[in-house]
């Protein structure tokens, strides 16, 4: 599936299948979509200290320029 938009880049994950229908119930749950879901989800990983203290510490959210 391509990116919706240029600053978009597609990511495919495979999970078992009672995952997938769990987080399909819970994205329905919530009204959202799947694709919603799991961005918020992964905003919330990126966010969390331990995340942000690796980050930090490789200084990763510089870009090749900044670098």
């Amino acid at each position: 599936m391509a990116a919706k938009r240029p600053e978009q880049k597609a990511i495919r994950v495979y999970v078992e299948a009672d995952v997938y229908s769990l987080l399909k119930r819970l994205s329905g749950v919530r009204e959202q979509s799947l694709n919603q879901l799991m961005n918020g989800m992964i905003e919330d990983w990126l966010a969390a200290e331990q995340q942000q203290e690796t980050i930090e510490r490789h200084r990763l959210d510089e870009t090749d320029e900044e670098a």
